[in-house]
């Protein structure tokens, strides 16, 4: 059976927790009842007793006196039964549910035995490594992208001078002047008095069968 020491141990720890999560707890509330009744009970008879004083003789007033302090006595006595069915109500209600925890008690509502506490370390450990490992790899991935976008401003800048290039300076087209060319060299060969007939390859390749002579080819 529950010594006296440990059930009002045990009172104390429920009224603590009454108190964190209400502001008050079942003691209280059952000690403002308790005064109540007591106040209503000497108040009943302090006026009883004022009407027996005006009805009584003076040598009566002592015995009317002593007489009254019995009758708060007798009236507490008998509600002494009713205050403890009022104090199992009040800690009824006021009582909290042993479902219902306190915010900084809910971390504690799950036990764990030592094996499952390791486990759960284990996996901790595991978690915060491969969070190290992902900040890594977003750091290197970050990089990267700084060097892709880098590059891809580089890219661009080349095609934009690329561009600029081809478009500024066209390469000539010097067929016509070839021809040309040619035309003179017939004209100069006639000159020359020269009449035999000349091949298409040495017309084009004229290096083994034209003696090198200076000449202002602007003037021609």
């Amino acid at each position: 059976m529950e010594s006296d020491a440990a059930s009002e141990l045990r009172k104390r720890k429920r009224e603590e927790y009454e108190m964190q999560l209400f502001g008050f707890h079942s003691r209280v509330v059952y000690a403002t009842i308790e005064n109540i009744v007591i106040e209503r009970i000497q108040s009943r008879s302090r006026k009883l007793c004022e009407t027996l004083e005006k009805m009584c003789k003076s040598d009566d007033l002592a015995m009317l006196k002593a007489n009254e302090e019995n009758l708060v006595k007798a009236y507490h006595a008998a509600s002494v039964p009713h205050l403890k069915n009022i104090e199992n109500i009040v800690r009824k209600f006021v009582a909290v549910p042993d479902n219902v925890l306190a915010n900084e008690d809910k971390l504690q509502e799950i036990q764990y035995t030592e094996a499952e506490f390791e486990s759960i370390r284990g996996k901790l450990e595991e978690f915060q490594q491969r969070a190290r490992r992902a900040a890594v790899l977003n750091a290197t991935l970050k990089e990267e992208l700084q060097l892709i976008e880098q590059f891809s401003i580089c890219a661009d800048n080349t095609d934009r001078l690329s561009h600029i290039i081809e478009s500024g300076i066209a390469c000539p087209d010097i067929s016509d002047k070839i021809h040309e060319l040619v035309n003179y060299y017939e004209q100069f060969r006639m000159y020359l008095g020269d009449r035999k007939p000349v091949s298409q390859k040495s017309l084009y390749n004229m290096k083994d069968d034209t003696k090198y002579i200076d000449c202002d080819m602007d003037a021609i």
